[in-house]
């Protein structure tokens, strides 16, 4: 598992315009593309943020990420929080 490889793949959706539309319309495919564990890349693609955040994701990047899958701080803060 690699927190950095997991951070990465947020940040690129966050930042990189193309990344993030091919996010949104394969996510898995995009995921390949990250030297990710199955383990980390279902989480991606499922936007299982609590997952994600237990895995290491860091709250600065993950949050962003959330917000361009429309999840409210309510549930955001629910899911880190378990």
């Amino acid at each position: 598992m690699s927190a950095y490889a997991l951070n990465k793949i947020l940040r690129e959706v966050n930042r990189n315009p193309q990344i993030r539309e091919r996010f949104m319309q394969d996510a898995a495919a995009v995921a390949a593309d990250f030297d990710l564990t199955d383990e980390e890349r279902a989480a991606v693609v499922a936007r299982d943020v609590g997952k994600l955040y237990k895995m290491g994701a860091h709250g600065l990047i993950l949050r962003p990420f959330t917000i361009l899958h429309q999840m409210s701080e309510p549930d955001y803060l629910r899911a880190i929080r378990g």
